[in-house]
Order: structure tokens, then sequence, then C-alpha cells
């Protein structure tokens, strides 16, 4: 199984030191970028560490949906074959909405903005294989795409028959998870209670587990382009300015504070999420063949901290924003790799 992570370059002087050789020790074998000028910055090191690359092609949702043959980035897609490195896959677009008035979240994904994603991935498969690649191509889905009872949307069927693989954005998580101060709370009790983590977690199996048995009737295997969980389990207000392993973040409301981690129980529940997907990945003969951690290191900058008011967006790294692992991160890898069973 390829496995990857994000690496925001945010708070370092050179993008080289976003963590790719660290977590190259750890056993992760893939990146993921959002657009083609994150791929272009980061191809040096990538081909030296032998690590293959998800590449993001940046799609516009208005000006897709105004003509999609216009977010058909030909430069960008060959550019990014050009790279001379391994391509796990294209990607065209992530997590594409349609906003409505209101607070987050007040967005959806709908039937048109699907019928011009296919669009898309078909002719951008037609323009590599033109050029003599056969790179998979994919879209990355927010959540599973499924309906209540655990079958596939009517809407997403012509993404799954345009993609080469399935490619979706999950987590064990819910609403009211990331949004407001209060999601440190909600994600407390997902760490410290292990009732509340086995009620997600087998949530979580149960969507995974009805997703596969869709994609079988398709034959097309699934990459699960962005996972994880964050260490927030709380906060503290501050008034000065405060850098090194924990800095402090400033909110919609502009208080500033610190979260508060909890790396024990971080890596408790991390380590039953990785036995939970290389589990479900064994019962189908391996038809996920790609995870991608969300992310390598703490992101005190997200824009998503203000823009959506999701302060928890700071606390999703696997590493603290200095680089500082929170635990023996080998452990995920080798549990993904069917390697090792976590016994705790």
């Amino acid at each position: 199984m390829i496995i990857g992570a994000w690496f925001h370059p945010s708070g370092v002087r050179r993008i080289e030191n976003s963590g790719f050789s660290e977590a190259a020790k750890m056993g992760i074998n893939a990146v993921r970028t959002y657009n083609y000028e994150h791929s272009q910055r980061i191809a040096g090191i990538i081909k030296k560490l032998n690590m293959s690359l998800y590449a993001g092609i940046h799609v516009n949702s208005e000006n897709l949906l105004k003509d999609w043959h216009s977010e058909l980035k030909q430069e960008h897609i060959l550019g990014t074959h050009e790279l001379n490195i391994p391509l796990t896959a294209i990607c065209l677009g992530n997590e594409l909405r349609e906003y409505t008035k209101g607070e987050p979240p007040n967005w959806r994904f709908t039937g048109r903005l699907a019928f011009a994603i296919s669009n898309l991935i078909t002719a951008a498969r037609k323009l590599i294989q033109e050029h003599g690649f056969n790179t998979p191509v994919t879209y990355a889905m927010e959540g599973f795409g499924l309906d209540a009872e655990g079958k596939i949307k009517e809407w997403v069927v012509p993404i799954i028959e345009a993609a080469d693989v399935y490619s979706i954005n999950c987590y064990p998580m819910e609403a009211k998870d990331w949004f407001t101060l209060d999601a440190f709370e909600h994600n407390k009790r997902f760490l410290t209670s292990p009732r509340e983590a086995n009620l997600r977690l087998a949530r979580f199996e149960f969507m995974l587990r009805s997703l596969l048995n869709e994609l079988e009737k398709y034959d097309k295997p699934l990459i699960i382009s962005e996972t994880g969980l964050h260490a927030g389990i709380g906060f503290k207000i501050v008034k000065a300015k405060k850098d090194g392993r924990t800095p402090n973040i400033e909110t919609r409301d502009g208080r500033k504070i610190i979260p508060i981690q909890d790396p024990s129980n971080f890596m408790k529940v991390y380590l039953q999420l990785s036995e939970l997907i290389s589990r479900v990945n064994r019962d189908y003969s391996g038809r996920i063949h790609g995870v991608f951690i969300y992310e390598w290191r703490d992101n005190p900058f997200h824009r998503k901290i203000k823009s959506e008011n999701s302060p928890v967006h700071a606390c999703f790294g696997l590493c603290y924003v200095d680089g500082t692992p929170k635990f023996d991160i080998s452990q995920i890898t080798s549990i993904l790799r069917m390697e090792k069973n976590n016994t705790n």
C-alpha cells in the first residue's frame, strides 16, 4: 500500500525543510500536493528520497460550473509528468463545493459539479494518453459519497465511472468536531473515552466497508486521499505571542489561544484507526491502494482556522509545528503495510 502525507510549507525558510526526509525514515513513501506550483517546488527532494507524488491540479469550482473546458490545465498536467518523478495519480480538484449563506458548513456537493468533474477527468485522461502516459486520473471527494443506506449517491456515479481510481477525504469525525472552540471538548471525549472512540470508529468502518462494496461493482480501486485525527483537547487564552512547539493561534474573533494537546491518547486512537483501515483492506483483497495522512506537521497558519472558524485545524499534525513527532510514527506505517498489528 502507498502511504503518504500532506506537507505544508508554512513556518519554514526552505520548502525542503517541510519534513520529507524525516517522514521517509518513518515509512512515508508518497506526498500529496494541492497544485502544480507546489509539485514543482518539491520535485527535487521527492526524487532524491525516491518518494512518489499524488499530484494535485487546482480546479476552481465556479469556473468549472461555467465551462469545464476552462479548467483543463494542459500545461500543468503535462508539466507534472515532465518533473520526472513517480506519479501515484493526477488529482483534478479537491473537495469542490457550491456555497450558500450562513456559517460553516455552508456548502454542498451537487450533481452539477459531479457532471463537470467527470467530463474534466475524461478529457484529462485522453490528453495524458495522447502524450504517451498512463497515469491514473482522479478527483478528491469530500466524504464517502454515500447515502443513508450506504449506497453510492446517484450524482457521484459519473465520477466513479470516469476516474481510474476513486479518491475520498474522510475522517472518523462529525461536523461538530471541526468548528468553533467547542470542537476541542468534543475531541477530548473522542480521544479519552473508549466508548466514544469505539462508536466513532465503528461508524467509520461501516461507511468504509459500504463504499468498498459499492466499488466492487465498478471494479475500481480506492485511495484515501486524506484522513487523520487531531490531538487538541482544550485551549488556554494568552495575550503575548508564543513560538516553539505549540505556538498560539488567532481565532476568528481575534482571541489568541494555545491549543492543549494529548499526544498519548492521540497515538492510541490513531493506532486503532490504522488497524481498522488495514483490517478492512485485507478483507477486500487490497482494494485500498493508498492512504494519505493529514498531516505531517501541525499548522497554526491554516487559513481555515479563521475562514471556517475551525481552530482545531492547527492540531492535525503527526508532529508538532517544530517537527518533533508526537509519537513513534513508524507504528502507523507498519500497521498500514500490514507488517504488524496493534495489540494495545
